[in-house]
């Protein structure tokens, strides 16, 4: 394990954590991330990646790797301008700069006097637990919080033709992340194909002059809404990415909100 910060990037799993937070990071883009923390040392060169990561892209090598650097720095919310962990060298490559926790392979075995320790623990709360049942504590679920997994699914597009095909898909990838950072204790976003007790959905309508896009949260099963807003920015057809970072945000923030006010 690999740890910095309040991130755990597991390199055998391929995943990344922030705190109990699973975040939705494709294979690759750990890959990456964890070539540039065990290069830390040194400067990673942009031609050093593309060999080992994208061998055959050709020309189409580059634009992958921006997009990968980028989404690095989406799921870590690290600025560009002010790194914390990923630095660009310009004309040249980029370099880890965060400080690494703890590198760990298999979790420590407890001494045996906290083990006994423990048992006795457990056998104290096999005894005040029923006393519990019934009490305040846990009609409130304070004491067992229940578990809410939200699922975002892939953007829809509502527009009659399409400004920037990648643009759904990268909204989505950059709302996942913003949500993740943002989600109260007992909410986590749902790995894909897994069960979810809440969906978000998101629908997008873009037009040269404006962006608006629809979040709607509603119960899995049920389909009961929970929640729904829209949002709007003005587009920018010489660079979307901002427009992408930007509404995620948004659209996170007010997720957030909507599930911290009582039901």
């Amino acid at each position: 394990m690999l740890r910095f910060a309040d991130f755990c990037v597991d390199p055998a799993a391929l995943q990344i954590h922030r705190g109990t937070v699973s975040l939705d990071a494709s294979p690759q883009v750990v890959e990456v991330l964890v070539y540039l923390i065990e290069h830390g040392d040194r400067i990673v060169t942009r031609h050093e990646l593309l060999d080992r990561f994208w061998p055959h892209a050709a020309i189409g090598g580059d634009a992958a790797l921006n997009t990968c650097i980028r989404r690095i720095r989406s799921l870590l919310g690290d600025d560009a301008d002010a790194p914390r962990f990923i630095q660009t060298r310009p004309r040249s490559g980029y370099r880890f700069i965060g400080t690494i926790l703890a590198v760990s392979s298999e979790p420590k075995p407890e001494p045996e006097h906290q083990t006994r320790k423990v048992g006795r623990l457990t056998v104290l709360a096999g005894l005040l637990i029923p006393l519990a049942i019934g009490g305040a504590v846990w009609q409130q679920g304070a004491m067992f919080p229940v578990q809410q997994r939200i699922a975002i699914e892939p953007v829809t597009g509502l527009c009659e033709y399409v400004l920037f095909p990648k643009f759904n898909a990268g909204l989505r990838e950059s709302f996942v992340a913003e949500v993740s950072h943002r989600l109260p204790a007992g909410y986590s976003v749902a790995a894909s194909g897994t069960k979810a007790d809440l969906r978000a959905r998101v629908s997008v309508r873009q037009t040269p002059k404006q962006t608006t896009v629809v979040v709607t949260l509603t119960q899995d099963g049920s389909g009961r809404i929970v929640w729904s807003d829209q949002f709007a920015a003005p587009t920018d057809t010489e660079d979307y990415v901002p427009l992408q970072t930007a509404m995620a945000k948004r659209m996170a923030t007010g997720l957030a909100r909507a599930i911290k006010r009582p039901a």
